[in-house]
Parts: C-alpha cells; structure tokens; sequence
C-alpha cells in the first residue's frame, strides 16, 4: 500500500537546509519517493507553527525504510540534522 511520509520542520539553517535537499532528493526519487509539495512559509491553521513542511508519496513503507537505510544518505542525515530539527510522518495513502 502506498504510504505518503510528511516532513515538519524548524529551520537552523536555511543554507545547511538546501544542501540536503539538493542531495536527498535523487535518493528518495530512487527509492520510489515523489515530491507532492513543499513550503518554506507553511499556513499553520491550528497548533504549532513549524518553519518548512515537505509531502512525498513512496510505494509503501518498506520503500521509505529503504530510502533511510540507503547508504549514499547516511552522510546526508548529519546535514540534516545540523540544519533542521524534523518529524517525519508517515501514514496509509487513500
């Protein structure tokens, strides 16, 4: 089943940021992953406000496992967490 991982974030650093992004989205494209949106100014209806939100859609759970696991994104999750404190979501896509 097809699973779509959300990606709440607040920003350390805005250039770290890009960095990572440039690099892991070749990764998440090899394991299936495809960007369904992205905003760096997200309108926060109820709760708490975070910096940037990011959707992908993966072809089920085990490909976002892979995709975390890949060993070209170990080095890129050192980045990321130096520029982002993040949750990642994942729930059932409908």
């Amino acid at each position: 089943m097809a699973v779509i991982m959300i990606s709440t974030q607040h920003v350390k650093d805005w250039d770290l940021l890009a960095e990572y992004r440039k690099g892991a989205g070749p990764i998440v494209r090899r394991h299936g992953g495809e960007l369904l949106g992205r905003s760096n100014a997200p309108d926060t209806l109820h709760g708490e406000a975070v910096d940037s939100v990011v959707v992908f859609r993966f072809p089920d759970r085990a490909a976002v496992d892979a995709w975390l696991a890949d060993p070209d994104y170990q080095p890129l999750k050192r980045i990321r967490d130096q520029a982002v404190d993040m949750s990642l979501i994942v729930v059932d896509a409908m």
